[in-house]
């Protein structure tokens, strides 16, 4: 890795970094709500679970998928990744925060790499013209990739960054303290270097997702009058 990547790694997963990631909750807010989670463990054991159930078996992978099209300069395969991704996505909450996630990390990218990926510009011209969706996992792979950042660094920054928007929220919901927070952040990095190693640019067809409960909950989160947060 050179050092221009490892600075970007670290300039991406930072919570100063424009994604939206930090008004996101992903359920937590209903379950911290409804009493189904209350304290460190928990949090934890729902982090770990959704990695799982989630991010390991669907987001990873066509995270993988993206950056192989970037490499391959292939616009028609990153939009048809787009519009699978966006079809998995039935919770109309979570859609549009994964769009919105999607196009400020697309529109922040674009600024940051200038006429340099021309790539890129096409698939904004392709979301701005309502020709593709433009949701978090299509568009952090662009610009991850359009850095020179690795698919394996990608992936472990797509866990971290969703691993903090979680304890953080769990830190603003009242159920846990900072150094709570580190704690959970420390024990998910050792979980995080278990699961990473099974996770591979599996075909399209082969990739699943299964979280029944916790898309219950954010469904409930979209008719709630009192939101701390977008999901």
């Amino acid at each position: 890795m050179n050092i221009n990547s490892e600075f970007h790694i670290m300039q991406l997963s930072d919570s100063f970094f424009p994604s939206g990631m930090f008004g996101m909750s992903w359920g937590l807010e209903s379950l911290v709500r409804s009493g189904h989670i209350k304290k460190e463990e928990n949090v934890l054991k729902f982090i770990e679970n959704q990695i799982y159930f989630q991010l390991a078996p669907c987001d990873c992978p066509f995270l993988l998928h993206v950056i192989k099209a970037v490499k391959q300069n292939d616009l028609q395969k990153i939009i048809e990744l787009d519009d699978k991704y966006y079809s998995l996505k039935l919770i109309k909450e979570v859609s549009i925060a994964s769009t919105r996630s999607g196009h400020q990390i697309l529109y922040c990218g674009s600024d940051m790499v200038g006429n340099k990926n021309l790539l890129m510009r096409k698939f904004l011209k392709k979301i701005q013209a309502k020709k593709s969706h433009g949701t978090y996992p299509v568009c952090f792979g662009i610009v991850t990739a359009s850095l020179g950042i690795s698919g394996t660094s990608s992936v472990r920054m797509m866990i971290y960054s969703y691993s903090t928007s979680v304890v953080a929220a769990a830190v603003r919901l009242g159920i846990i303290e900072h150094f709570a927070g580190q704690r959970i952040l420390m024990r998910v990095s050792e979980y995080a270097n278990h699961i990473i190693k099974s996770i591979k640019k599996k075909s399209i067809e082969n990739i699943w997702q299964l979280t029944p409960m916790t898309d219950i909950f954010q469904m409930m989160h979209e008719h709630s009058d009192n939101r701390m947060f977008i999901t």
